[in-house]
């Protein structure tokens, strides 16, 4: 028999490793402004799933935002999801908080509400559970002893959270636990690491029920350090092309949002805060790509912005009341 078709049957009965498709996406977004700033950001997404022999599933996902990269790698199955690598700061303290009563902490040097760690959830027979644990350092890699007093910077700092929540009739209880703060504040007047300030922190619990009927819905809870008892009651309801959502929470705050649909692309929208110096307003349009909008925001200046949508590419012009007196810019995205 010939040698080569006898390699080649050879090759054929041995196991090959299966790869799994990969999927690759981007984008590249310019800004310039009347200021003469010109700001570009990249952005490279490569992810990746398989259905393993036995049911579970992998996935992996490697990204890189302005020269910055961050991977995850997930296992998800009848026993939940694992997920290692970029996770939710406050993800599994936030999913025990049905109350909400502690709002999500942030990076104050970006808003970025990511860190890196090792996050579990699953939920069985209407009872959810979550776990996770926050490593030392986030994607700069910043650690205490590099941030000084004379080059401040949020820290990550290594921490457990705990979250348990169960759904019985609409009714919804569940409980939180945080060993510490997602990062840490060290400024150059104050060197000492200290608390971040907002949303979780050292040794915190929280305790809450939701409520969910119809249109309307009702929170309540409770954290480890605010002597009050936070709660919030809403209701939304559709009339025809107006739909009405209002909001009242336990310092008689009030919000009412107020959004009606006219003919030929054009709408209204407003919302009206008790705890705003005025009511914001705003119109929009859409007409095939096309896409204007005009909002008169609550510290009484204007916002305007004008879309065309080519597909992978996006061309806007905007002009931003709050920032400069005025600040107009052109941003030209285009994605793959």
């Amino acid at each position: 028999m010939n040698k080569t078709l006898i390699a080649l049957a050879i090759a054929a009965a041995l196991p090959v490793a299966a790869q799994a498709d990969m999927t690759l996406s981007g984008s590249v977004s310019t800004n310039y402004t009347d200021q003469g700033v010109v700001d570009t950001d990249a952005a490279l997404s490569l992810s990746a799933s398989e259905v393993l022999a036995n049911g579970m599933t992998a996935t992996a996902t490697f990204d890189v935002l302005d020269g910055e990269s961050q991977g995850t790698a997930s296992l998800a199955g009848d026993f939940g999801t694992l997920t290692v690598g970029e996770i939710t700061n406050d993800a599994a303290f936030q999913s025990g908080d049905v109350g909400g009563a502690v709002g999500a902490s942030d990076d104050s040097d970006d808003g970025d509400t990511t860190i890196t760690g090792i996050h579990f959830s699953t939920t069985q027979a209407g009872l959810s559970i979550s776990a996770q644990v926050n490593g030392a350092t986030g994607p700069t890699a910043v650690t205490a002893a590099e941030a000084t007093a004379a080059s401040p910077a949020d820290v990550e700092t290594r921490g457990s959270q705990f979250g348990v929540s169960y759904d019985f009739n609409g009714i919804t209880v569940g409980y939180a636990y945080a060993s510490a703060a997602a990062n840490k504040d060290r400024t150059a007047t104050s060197p000492t690491v200290t608390g971040n300030g907002t949303g979780v922190d050292q040794a915190m619990t929280a305790f809450g029920v939701a409520y969910t009927m119809g249109d309307l819905s009702i929170t309540a809870g409770k954290d480890s350090i605010d002597t009050d008892t936070d709660f919030n009651v809403s209701y939304t309801t559709s009339m025809d092309s107006l739909t009405v959502t209002a909001s009242m929470d336990n310092d008689s705050e009030y919000q009412i949002d107020l959004g009606y649909a006219l003919a030929g692309g054009l709408s209204l929208a407003a919302e009206i805060d008790s705890d705003a110096t005025a009511t914001s307003m705003g119109v929009s349009y859409t007409s095939g790509n096309l896409t204007a909008s005009v909002t008169k925001t609550d510290d009484k200046t204007t916002d305007a912005s004008v879309a065309l949508d080519f597909g992978n590419a996006d061309l806007e012009l905007a002009r931003d009341g709050g920032t400069n007196d005025g600040e107009t810019s052109v941003t030209y995205t285009v994605a793959f």
